[in-house]
C-alpha cells in the first residue's frame, strides 16, 4: 500500500524508537499494518502517539532469534515510520498503520533503563540526482516490465494503482522499493534491498529477485504466505 510522501519532523533529534521483529522490512513510501501487544511495546506505543508518532522498523538477524534473550541483534539498515492511524483496543493492544518515511543506519543504541530500544541513526537519503539519469530511467522500466511479467495476484501493488504511480512524480527509488515490497520476495532479501544506498545498485539487485521469482512461477515449488497478515511483535 502506497503513500504520499511524509517527512520527518523539523524536531528530529536523530534518536529512535526500535521494533524489531523477524520477518517485516519496512520501505519509505510504504504502510505497513502492525497488531502491538507485548507490553514493551505498547509502552513505546503509547510514548509515540504523545509524542512524534515515529516508530522505527528494525529486522532481527536470523540467527539471533533463539539465542540471544530479549536484545537480540539487528540489521544496521532500518526504516523510520510515522503512525498514520492507531486503533487502542480494550484489552491495551494496538492496531497501527505504520507509514514509511526515511532510511536509516544504526549508529548506537542508547538508553538501556528503558523497557524497549532506541537507537542514535544517520538518515540515508536516495540521492538520484548523481546517478546517470539515462541509467535509471532504462532501469526503472526494466523493472516495471519485469513486476508485470509475473504480478502477484495478492501483491499489494495491482496494476490500477502502478499505472496511477507511473503517471505521477513518483520517484525511482520509491517506484523499485514499492515493487520490491509488493514482489513477494523473502525478507532477507527485502532487508538487503533496503540496506543498498545506490538507486541504480538497487534497481539491478530487484530486477534479480524479480527473475527468480519469475522462475520460481515457471517451476513453482511449495508456496509461501503472501502477502503476510498483520505483523505481530
Amino acid at each position: 500500500m502506497a503513500k504520499p510522501k511524509i517527512g520527518l519532523p523539523d524536531s528530529f533529534s536523530g534518536i529512535v524508537r526500535l521494533f524489531p521483529l523477524p520477518n517485516v522490512v519496512l520501505f519509505p513510501g510504504v504502510v505497513q499494518a502492525l497488531h502491538v501487544f507485548e507490553p514493551r511495546y505498547k509502552e513505546m506505543v503509547q510514548e509515540a502517539i504523545a509524542s512524534d508518532e515515529l516508530i522505527t522498523m528494525a529486522m532481527v538477524k536470523p540467527e539471533q532469534l533463539v539465542t540471544s534473550g530479549d536484545r537480540p541483534a539487528l540489521f544496521d539498515t532500518v526504516c523510520i515510520g510515522k503512525i498514520m492511524t492507531h486503533a487502542e483496543l480494550e484489552d491495551g493492544r494496538y492496531n497501527l498503520l505504520l507509514a514509511g518515511v526515511r532510511r536509516a543506519r544504526i549508529l548506537e543504541e542508547v538508553n538501556f533503563e528503558l523497557n524497549f530500544r532506541k537507537a542514535r541513526v544517520e538518515l540515508l537519503a536516495d540521492d538520484e540526482d548523481a546517478e546517470p539519469a539515462d541509467q535509471l530511467q532504462e532501469l526503472r522500466q526494466r523493472v516495471v516490465d519485469q513486476f508485470l511479467q509475473m504480478l502477484p495476484a495478492q501483491s499489494h501493488l495491482d496494476r490500477a494503482s502502478l499505472d496511477s504511480l507511473l503517471e505521477s512524480d513518483v520517484g525511482t527509488g520509491q517506484l523499485v522499493d514499492l515493487i520490491c515490497y509488493s514482489c513477494g520476495a523473502h525478507p532477507l532479501e527485502l532487508q538487503q534491498a533496503l540496506g543498498i544506498d545506490s538507486v541504480v545498485k538497487r534497481a539491478e539487485f530487484i530486477l534479480k529477485i524479480l527473475r527468480r521469482l519469475e522462475k520460481q512461477v515457471q517451476s513453482p515449488e511449495p508456496p509461501s504466505e503472501f502477502p503476510p497478515n498483520f505483523s505481530l511483535n
